[in-house]
C-alpha cells in the first residue's frame, strides 16, 4: 500500500479490440493538460487516426481515483465490429488490428510523466 498522491496518472484500458478509428479518452475534459499531452504525442508519431475527448463518467474503475483528484483516464477503442457484452462478443470476434499502436502511444505518454 502507498499514498494515493504518489500516483502520477491512472490509465484504465477497457474495451480495446480494434482502434482502427482511434481511441476515446474518458476524463479527457477533466484532466485537460494530460489529455493534450497524449494528443500531442499521437499527432507527432501518427499512431492513431483520432484521440477523442470525453467528459467525466462513472462507467469504469477509473472513476473512484478521479474523485480523489488522481489524474485518471478510461480509454476505449473506436472501430471494428462493435460487439459489446452480447453473444457475439467473443475472443474470436476480436480483430486486434491497432492495439500495438495504442500501446506505443500510451507507453510514450507514461514515459513523459
Amino acid at each position: 500500500m502507498f499514498e494515493l498522491r504518489r500516483i502520477k496518472q491512472l490509465i484504465n484500458i477497457d474495451i480495446m479490440g480494434n482502434a482502427e478509428k482511434g481511441i476515446t479518452v474518458v476524463n479527457g475534459e477533466v484532466f485537460r493538460p494530460q489529455f493534450d499531452k497524449l494528443v500531442a504525442i499521437n499527432q507527432k508519431a501518427n499512431y492513431l487516426p483520432t484521440v477523442a475527448i470525453r467528459g467525466k463518467a462513472k462507467n469504469s474503475d477509473h472513476y473512484y481515483f478521479s474523485e480523489k483528484g488522481i489524474p485518471s483516464f478510461f480509454i476505449y477503442s473506436m472501430g471494428g465490429p462493435g460487439f459489446y457484452h452480447d453473444v457475439m462478443d467473443t475472443a474470436a470476434s476480436l480483430q486486434l488490428t491497432h492495439y500495438e499502436k495504442v500501446a506505443q502511444c500510451l507507453i510514450e505518454f507514461v514515459n513523459q510523466l
